[in-house]
């Protein structure tokens, strides 16, 4: 009722504005983008003096409030506050607190095998430890991903935690949960959480099943009103399941018909999955219920998995017996002070020796990202990088495209992915033995607006083989661009990319 309440209210305000300006003279217009345009320049001073965001946002906005003075103003009131301003309840900070010194306090039982050097950097970094004795399997696409979901779903004993950024209402994802229907109802504990504006598509009356079998349902920051202009730009992109603490997955892939490639839109959809069994789902489950008590902003939220019985059931994860994996997750967001996930992918890239092989389904990088990956290149490093051929975000696509031309002139191999298809794994491969994989894009949405999540591979394991594989049969699969190419393009198609790229860092 509040929610249909709120959007009457909304829809009468704005057409009680839309008629008077239409039926009122022109001098309302005037009056009305005279006042955008002071509001425009107080933004501007703001964003000029205060505001402790990157250089490139800041532009992206000065041009978005001046060019488009009432759009880009109320887009900005909307999507443009700088999230290091964002306050918390006491309840959030303190429960976050409690729950992350737990874990990272924790003794976790480990093999006197050498850590690797890497490992130690982004320890120093992020405060998250490398962990071994895991064994990990790389899931390429849908048709391996699902299945070994599926599979692990259905034995799950204690506890599913499951944290999605788009969750959709179609055959793969009605057939997850009614799994978790099932489970819940066999007396497993099925905590299921989604983002409030990548599944803002999902009805109530999907939902309700699951709640009627006794789950615990969350959608992460709603956007429910106007009034929570503070949150509708910074999003939960992580993708993950915890299965009793013991099996961990999470990667590039949602759920949805489009991850199995069963959608007209693309003839292939590429992907990239993890399944991790060992002590390194530790972290996969602190970042879980770190959303989690987030969303409960309650007070003792974090209780239950800290106290001697919560530790025991979720945070105790065994090693496995099949392998010695290293792994090291590192995740991140918006309101952290530092990038954690950009930093640490960028630490990657610069331990490389040899090769950096990327792929992303956005390349939009950020000053400091953009700089590190053209330094990288020029010194004699292979470096090469896979993007869509077709996209599936305009703004996004042309954003990528405008990044080509720069990265040859420093050296760097550029491919685009086949032009019926999509590619949207999310991978870094570094000299055949160091590799990163997860949720997070080579832009700057993953790097700064949004909440994401990356598995770290050392000692080129069975799972880093898999990928120097796939990368090399997508390679197989891929346009290589020319700089004749990139000279060659009309004036038409430079002005879209430019003002793409412009736009990137605030869409």
């Amino acid at each position: 009722m509040q929610k249909l309440i709120q959007f009457i209210v909304i829809v009468v305000l704005f057409s009680a504005v839309g008629y008077f300006l239409y039926t009122w003279s022109g001098a309302i217009l005037t009056v009305v983008t005279i006042g955008a345009e002071i509001m425009a320049l107080v933004i501007v001073v703001r964003l000029l003096l205060w505001d402790q965001r990157n250089t490139t946002s800041k532009i992206a906005w000065v041009a978005a409030v001046f060019v488009l003075p009432v759009l880009g103003v109320v887009l900005y009131l909307f999507f443009g506050r700088n999230p290091q301003n964002r306050i918390f309840t006491a309840n959030q900070i303190r429960e976050k607190e409690k729950l992350i010194d737990a874990v990272h306090n924790l003794p976790i039982n480990q093999s006197d095998k050498e850590v690797p050097e890497l490992s130690k950097s982004l320890y120093a970094l992020t405060d998250i430890r490398p962990v071994n004795g895991n064994k990990v399997t790389l899931l390429t696409n849908g048709s391996e991903t699902f299945p070994a979901i599926l599979a692990a779903l259905r034995e799950a004993q204690d506890h599913i935690h499951i944290q999605y950024y788009i969750y959709r209402q179609d055959d793969i994802s009605t057939e997850i949960r009614d799994i978790l229907i099932e489970k819940a109802k066999a007396g497993v504990t099925v905590r299921f959480m989604y983002d409030g504006m990548g599944s803002a598509h999902l009805k109530p009356e999907f939902l309700e099943p699951l709640k009627q079998a006794g789950a615990t349902i969350h959608a992460y920051d709603p956007v429910r009103s106007i009034w929570i202009a503070r949150t509708a730009n910074l999003r939960n992109h992580r993708k993950m399941v915890v299965i009793d603490g013991q099996i961990g997955f999470t990667g590039g892939l949602n759920v949805g018909e489009e991850y199995r490639s069963n959608t007209p839109d693309f003839e292939v959809w590429r992907d990239t999955h993890v399944k991790i069994e060992g002590p390194g789902i530790i972290e996969l489950q602190e970042s879980f219920l770190t959303d989690w008590v987030y969303m409960e902003n309650r007070a003792g939220a974090a209780d239950e998995y800290i106290s001697k019985a919560g530790i025991a059931r979720y945070l105790n994860p065994k090693p496995a017996e099949e392998a010695d994996d290293w792994v090291q997750i590192v995740y991140g967001g918006p309101y952290d002070k530092e990038k954690w996930v950009r930093d640490a992918m960028l630490d990657l890239m610069d331990s490389a020796k040899k090769s950096v092989w990327i792929a992303s389904p956005y390349f939009v990088p950020d000053e400091e990202s953009l700089a590190v990956i053209r330094r990288v290149s020029m010194s004699g490093i292979d470096v090469r990088v896979i993007i869509p051929g077709k996209g599936d975000r305009g703004v996004s696509f042309y954003g990528s495209n405008a990044y080509i031309e720069t990265m040859i002139d420093a050296g760097a191999k550029m491919y685009s992915y086949r032009d019926d298809s999509f590619i949207h794994a999310k991978l870094m491969l570094v000299d055949g033995e160091r590799a990163a994989v997860g949720t997070a894009n080579f832009d700057i949405r993953s790097f700064r607006l949004n909440h994401e999540l990356m598995v770290f591979l050392y000692n080129r394991s069975d799972a880093i083989v898999k990928m120097e594989r796939d990368f090399n049969a997508d390679f197989l699969e891929s346009h290589l661009y020319t700089k004749a190419e990139m000279t060659s393009k009309s004036r038409t198609k430079r002005m879209r990319e430019t003002l793409a790229n412009l736009l990137s860092p605030i869409l």
